[in-house]
């Protein structure tokens, strides 16, 4: 995969998720509060910021290790870290083996995954994905969460409020300025992962001694 290719299609699903907040945010800047139609859309737009914010993050995350997947011919120059993330489901196998098979797996299976291409592998949020979550995903992805996860109050309080519409509980938040904030710590954190991902992936194999495949589509 392309650095283009990768970029373009992260500011593609960047485009239909914030066209559809748009929607939302026109709709609640209507007059009308305390109506079941008001409270109806202040939930539905909670829930919606909240779907966008994993959903970005799920999608953007899945394409940055598809990009690895078909850059890298073997994990030999991939950093410590996002080896292990790519090789976790071996390691998790080999902790059952006998203690002689994880002799074995730890001293020599473990050369041959690093000279094995990445294997495809997908993130998962948990459907709860909490900013101490995100953060720790993007440590073993190398990418740094500090630059990311600015507003980790927000952030918490999003999942939290996402998680009480979606168990029913009568939860009405229907200050437009009160979800404005959310919905721009939310849309800060998506473009921050944007654009760490495209930096990140654009590094490798430019500044690093990196083992590339040919650019596949």
């Amino acid at each position: 995969m392309r650095l283009e290719i990768l970029e373009r299609q992260i500011e593609n699903d960047l485009d239909w998720r914030e066209a559809e907040l748009a929607i939302f945010r026109e709709l609640l800047s209507h007059k009308e509060t305390k109506t079941l139609r008001a409270r109806a859309l202040s939930r539905a737009a909670w829930s919606l910021l909240y779907a966008h914010y994993e959903g970005f993050s799920k999608f953007c995350l899945d394409l940055y290790l598809d990009f690895l997947a078909k850059r890298f011919t073997d994990c030999n120059t991939l950093p410590d870290r996002l080896f292990v993330f790519f090789i976790e489901k071996e390691i998790q196998k080999a902790r059952s083996l006998p203690t002689d098979r994880i002799f074995d797996f730890f001293t020599k299976d473990i050369r041959s995954l690093r000279q094995s291409p990445p294997k495809p592998t997908e993130i998962d949020t948990r459907s709860n994905l909490w900013p101490d979550l995100l953060a720790n995903i993007l440590r073993q992805l190398d990418l740094d969460p500090e630059t990311i996860v600015t507003d980790t109050r927000k952030l918490r309080t999003l999942v939290a409020r996402r998680n009480d519409i979606a168990h029913g509980r009568k939860v009405f938040v229907e200050d437009l300025a009160i979800y404005l904030e959310y919905e721009n710590a939310t849309l800060d954190v998506m473009y921050g992962l944007a654009l760490a991902v495209v930096e990140r992936a654009g590094r490798f194999g430019r500044d690093e001694n990196s083992s590339p495949q040919q650019d596949l589509p």
